[in-house]
């Protein structure tokens, strides 16, 4: 998130006069604080005038990206945003997998080869805008009042009337970001990566076994990610994101009893998570909606195993749209006159995103695996050219894929398509033996692993 100012003050005094200094109105007309000294004067003076009163307003709310050096909290997950958006642009995300190869002795006697077109091997997908949310806190004259009369009573005015919406916006960019991130895993569309033994092992094995993840990641292969596409990603590009407890255990036992750090360090920045278990359910379910799929008890227990996670950098496909003057987010605040309270708003509207094309793996001690494989409904009955939606529910452990390729075993004319809808022609010609169709899902982790839907065409 971008921010205009940079602020360290430390006392009401310092933070004071920042504001006048940044205030036109205030600037030339009121003399700064002294330190140590009591700030109650200055503020009966800007109180009880309505033209400097606003001017104050209006200045504490335009710092509201501003970092007081109090109570403040990054987001260790700033790498997620890739840019800002204007309106109506959208996140067409467009990747070339490697030329075709052909054999020279079997082209060479045909003088019109170099005449065909070689179609390039093009992914794309689009990424829309699907968060619209706006964040709202209120304060009153009196607070304002009460702002200037005890030490540190205007860094908790700021606090509660603007940086609290910017805070709040921040946690939930990161708790958004953890929940993709996790459904992904869950899904079986990051790559799991088996450390065996994982219990018996000490700091340094467990670093070492991530370490040669992250190195077979710099070689183009088409093994992480979910669309199969030969991909390599630089030590540069890549994002190790570690758990609170494996980092402190890679810290102390590892680098802390390396002579050389730069030989026991990761080549991939890291950043910290605080337990890929750890949902803020409460806070997903408000800020989601339907879209929140709770997690259960044995996906919580699952994502609690996971030491490491090693995405690309750009996996996450984070965009801004620009409210206000190109700037990520946009504030408004209301005065009511009746209640002397102000409403202020902040609005925020974003992508979040995910890359089905970037690499990512995953670390666990499970083997990956396909236990079962369920077609609903398993039987059906359907008229001629009307269609009916299949599910396929995919067992799985150690985060293997749970996607499945869905195929028409019999039943002449009758489609498929990759979500399994089964569509039946209007021209389908009826055998006397029914069901006359039967459709195949293929788990895309183990083809040993399969199940069927009998179709009866009426």
């Amino acid at each position: 998130m971008p921010r205009k100012n940079v602020l360290k003050a430390t006392t009401d005094a310092e933070l004071l006069s920042y504001i006048i200094n940044q205030t036109p109105d205030l600037a030339g007309e009121i003399d700064l604080p002294v330190q140590g000294q009591s700030i109650e004067p200055i503020g009966k003076i800007i109180i009880n005038n309505q033209r400097y009163r606003n001017a104050f307003i209006n200045t504490v709310n335009l710092i509201g990206l501003t970092i007081i050096k109090r109570n403040y909290w990054d987001n260790p997950w700033d790498f997620t945003v890739r840019g800002t958006l204007r309106f109506g642009q959208q996140v067409r995300e467009l990747i070339l997998d490697l030329c075709n190869v052909y054999d020279y002795n079997e082209n060479v006697e045909n003088p019109t080869r170099f005449l065909s077109n070689a179609v390039p091997n093009v992914f794309n997908y689009i990424h829309e805008l699907n968060y619209q949310k706006f964040y709202e806190t209120t304060t009153s004259d009196e607070q304002l009042a009460m702002a200037f009369d005890s030490e540190g009573s205007l860094f908790d005015f700021i606090t509660q009337s603007v940086q609290m919406l910017y805070e709040s916006y921040k946690y939930d960019t990161y708790l958004v970001d953890k929940y993709m991130l996790s459904r992904r895993i869950l899904d079986g569309t990051v790559t799991p990566h088996q450390i065996a033994n994982y219990s018996r092992l000490d700091a340094r094995q467990r670093v070492s076994a991530i370490k040669g993840v992250s190195n077979l990641l710099t070689f183009r292969s088409p093994n992480y990610n979910p669309a199969g596409i030969r991909r390599a990603t630089n030590f540069d590009d890549q994002i190790v994101i570690i758990n609170t407890q494996f980092e402190a255990d890679f810290s102390t036992e590892v680098l802390a009893t390396s002579f050389f750090k730069d030989e026991a360090d990761m080549k991939a920045r890291m950043v910290l998570i605080d337990g890929f278990d750890t949902q803020d359910s409460a806070r997903l379910s408000e800020i989601l909606k339907t879209a929140y799929e709770p997690f259960t008890d044995a996906e919580i227990t699952a994502l609690k195993n996971i030491p490491a996670v090693i995405i690309s950098r750009e996996w996450f496909m984070d965009y801004n749209y620009a409210l206000d003057a190109n700037a990520p987010t946009k504030e408004t605040d209301f005065y009511n006159p009746a209640t002397l309270r102000r409403n202020v708003f902040l609005h925020v509207w974003r992508v979040f995103s995910t890359s089905p094309f970037e690499n990512a793996v995953v670390f666990t001690p499970d083997a990956p695996s396909v236990t079962e494989v369920i077609v609903t409904p398993a039987e059906a009955t359907v008229t001629k050219g009307q269609s009916i939606q299949l599910s396929a529910n995919v067992t799985t452990t150690g985060f293997a894929n749970q996607g499945v390729v869905w195929n028409v075993t019999t039943g002449d004319g009758v489609t498929v398509d990759s979500t399994g809808k089964v569509t039946i022609p209007l021209n389908f010609e009826s055998v006397a033996e029914a069901p006359q169709v039967e459709i195949t899902a293929t788990s895309v982790f183990d083809s040993t692993k399969q199940a069927t839907a009998q179709i009866t065409v009426v």
